[in-house]
């Protein structure tokens, strides 16, 4: 059948024009084929739901593309001049093109016209004569993909941006209050004000640095200096750190880490994994009661546990426990932002390691597991 009379391309250019591309603006596509009639092909498939740029030559699309920021290119292989695979080596090159998603579009489909197109840096590969109700949905899963990418990238230079930014003043703030703190001559109701603006304060820092550290560690620009290290002393170190913290909430610490359990990674870095997991611990521990840090070792590996008698975790918010800003009440929450136990697993796996977690109902508590692998077992992932 004529792809270009195809009832299936009138069918899904009705579904097209029934929202399938969602967004305000009309999506920007540039199609490259030296022959006119799949270039119309192309059109015809997509319909007018897009903003779709026709190019007959790698040469063309190389001078649109820059000017027409597309959102997805769709691209021929065999073009006389520049084929397919070396504009898509050309446009991947470019850094004002690195979000556009490159499909390949040809009538060669074997493995190895496939695995070129990928080296090259094709996203994905749709093979000619092409099922429109396939290239549609190819399209529609790019666009989307696209979408999600540019809003990760916008969330990360935000909080980037606010991390610096917020970061002087907060200085500025905290330096003159901490010299009222000192003066023997504030009275007592002013000195409890000040008070609360300088634990605000602190508070707000210490956010803005788990987020800029976050957000470092998820687009890998923190390092990591791997070496043999000792967990359970990784463990007596943050033990010590939290004791101040533990004992201000009434809550006592114990410590078992009798035999070496020997590792491979940074010891500063999972010294804040076990930070995070004591914090944790601590803060959702009734007064009075234990939390209990336990290291161990076997032949494939050593493991931390950290376990409390709090009241558990929500079985519903449980699946989602180390994404970032996961609490349980956004509105009302006051116990944390989420934000440290993300972090946690983030350097876990970093190591080549797992970070998980046992917990029951009423006040059966929760059991936090890390695992790494022995002194020579895993490598980092960075």
């Amino acid at each position: 059948m004529d792809p270009e009379t195809s009832p299936l391309i009138a069918e899904a250019t009705c579904r097209l024009r029934a929202g399938k591309f969602s967004g305000t603006a009309r999506p920007r596509i540039l199609g490259v084929d030296d022959n006119p009639r799949n270039l119309n092909i192309l059109r015809k498939t997509l319909g007018e739901e897009v903003q779709f740029t026709p190019a007959s030559s790698g040469e063309e699309a190389l001078e649109v593309a820059p000017r027409l920021r597309p959102d997805i290119i769709l691209l021929d292989i065999m073009m006389p001049g520049l084929d397919g695979y070396e504009t898509c080596r050309r446009l991947r090159a470019r850094a004002d093109l690195t979000s556009a998603k490159i499909l390949m579009v040809s009538a060669r489909g074997s493995t190895v016209d496939r695995l070129q197109g990928y080296a090259v840096g094709a996203d994905d590969y749709v093979v000619k004569p092409f099922d429109p109700d396939e290239l549609l949905a190819k399209v529609r899963v790019y666009l989307r993909l696209k979408s999600v990418e540019e809003v990760d990238h916008l969330k990360t230079s935000l909080l980037s941006l606010l991390s610096h930014e917020t970061r002087t003043p907060l200085t500025l703030i905290l330096s003159p209050i901490s010299l009222l703190l000192q003066s023997a001559d504030l009275p007592p109701r002013h000195r409890e004000l000040v008070a609360v603006v300088d634990s605000g304060a602190r508070r707000l820092m210490a956010l803005l640095d788990k987020v800029s550290f976050l957000s470092q560690l998820k687009v890998g620009e923190i390092p990591f200096q791997m070496g043999p290290a000792d967990l359970g002393a990784i463990a007596r170190d943050a033990v010590e750190r939290a004791r101040a913290s533990s004992d201000k909430a009434g809550v006592h610490l114990t410590l078992e880490a009798e035999r070496p359990a020997p590792i491979r990674g940074d010891a500063k870095h999972l010294g804040r994994v076990v930070d995070a997991l004591l914090d944790n611990a601590i803060r959702f521990s009734p007064d009075g009661e234990t939390v209990r840090v336990c290291t161990g070792a076997s032949d494939t590996g050593s493991h931390l546990t950290v376990s409390d008698s709090g009241p558990g975790i929500d079985s519903e918010l449980l699946p989602r426990l180390f994404e970032d800003f996961t609490v349980a009440d956004v509105d009302h929450h006051t116990k944390g932002h989420g934000l440290s136990l993300a972090t946690a697993r983030l350097i876990a796996e970093q190591h080549a390691g797992t970070l998980e977690v046992e917990t029951g109902t009423g006040q059966a508590g929760a059991r936090f597991r890390l695992d790494l692998p022995t002194a020579d077992g895993g490598s980092p992932k960075n």
